[in-house]
């Protein structure tokens, strides 16, 4: 994407009281013909063409989810929606879904909140280290009004996307090619990946790493070529994406809690009818429920699967890590609206 593109993709405008308010009106109004049962009259028969596109394999839950999603809205559609799924980074990285999303040219997208925070400052919070103490915690602030309306609509709004769910993702931890890291001496010095993300960046600098970001699609290829010597990800997305196989060290630091989410284009989004919006609405909320069910199902499974691939785990000191990382949060939050920043140390108390 040319310069010119990431400009206009950042530059972009916030979302109106007239434009919320037609939103939501169009969301509630559109739910009567699915309380009916009864078939809407779509759009006197026309389609609507998308993509779908994700970092992750084909087979991580979030793919799968996200393939469930495009499923469903084609079939309760009717005809009125033909949407393709891309996994694997087949249409871009993370950085490139997100401007496709912004500019209208991709229309869906599955990331995680550390990608949009280069171009909305609210979801740096959920960037920092050791906010949140768990999944469960987290999820149930982003499922109340302040994650689904104020994030997922009128914030996202601003940078011309709507969040559509949000997704169970775990915890994050360390693997790398060298050794078990059980406390911040052992990663010194280490080449770690981490997301595009300044604040992904400055904690695992100041945990002693060197912090190394890059793509998600290019960490297999950089780890098997000694570029970094390690990554940081969820325990399921290593095993899916098969990180195991040139970085069989796994390391329990539960450093991150970040939740991942599907958005649309509010180009895209605004210019469908309303039994339409609907239909996108219901299928979200359901795609968000398969999510972490089958995450749930998955991460039972972990501890055999990473048994017999030869994964070498062991848990890290977190009260020490968390100490390497505590000025992080006072840097931070004024980089973020106050009354926001208040909202969510709040929900993590």
């Amino acid at each position: 994407m040319t310069n010119k593109a990431r400009t206009t993709a950042t530059a972009t405008p916030g979302v109106t009281r007239r434009r919320f308010l037609s939103t939501m009106a169009a969301g509630t109004a559109g739910m009567a013909w699915l309380a009916s049962g009864k078939a809407p009259a779509f759009a006197q028969g026309k389609s609507f063409a998308g993509r779908f596109g994700t970092v992750l394999s084909a087979t991580s839950p979030n793919s799968i989810a996200g393939k469930f999603f495009v499923d469903e809205a084609n079939k309760r559609s009717q005809g009125g929606f033909q949407l393709q799924f891309f996994p694997d980074a087949q249409i871009g990285a993370s950085r490139d879904l997100l401007e496709g999303v912004q500019l209208g040219t991709i229309q869906f997208a599955e990331v995680s909140t550390a990608n949009v925070t280069p171009f909305l400052a609210d979801t740096m919070v959920f960037d920092l280290p050791y906010v949140f103490t768990s999944q469960p915690q987290l999820l149930k602030f982003l499922d109340g009004p302040l994650g689904s309306q104020r994030l997922a609509i009128e914030r996202f709004g601003t940078i011309n996307m709507r969040g559509l769910c949000w997704f169970d993702t775990g915890t994050r931890k360390i693997y790398n090619s060298k050794r078990p890291i059980a406390t911040p001496a052992d990663l010194k010095g280490m080449k770690i990946r981490v997301e595009e993300n300044p604040v992904r960046v400055a904690s695992f600098n100041a945990m002693g790493a060197q912090a190394t970001a890059m793509s998600f699609n290019q960490v297999y290829g950089a780890l098997q070529q000694g570029v970094v010597e390690g990554a940081e990800n969820s325990d399921l997305t290593y095993m899916t994406n098969r990180h195991y196989e040139v970085a069989p060290y796994l390391s329990g630091t539960d450093h991150f809690i970040t939740p991942n989410c599907i958005v649309v284009s509010t180009a895209f989004f605004n210019g469908l009818p309303k039994e339409l919006q609907a239909v996108l609405l219901e299928v979200g909320k359901d795609t968000g429920t398969f999510e972490r069910k089958i995450w749930a199902e998955s991460g039972a499974k972990l501890a055999a699967e990473m048994k017999a691939a030869g994964v070498k785990t062991n848990e890290s000191d977190k009260k020490a890590f968390k100490a390497m990382v505590g000025k992080l949060q006072e840097e931070y939050a004024q980089k973020i609206p106050k009354d926001w920043w208040d909202a969510v140390m709040k929900a993590a108390a």
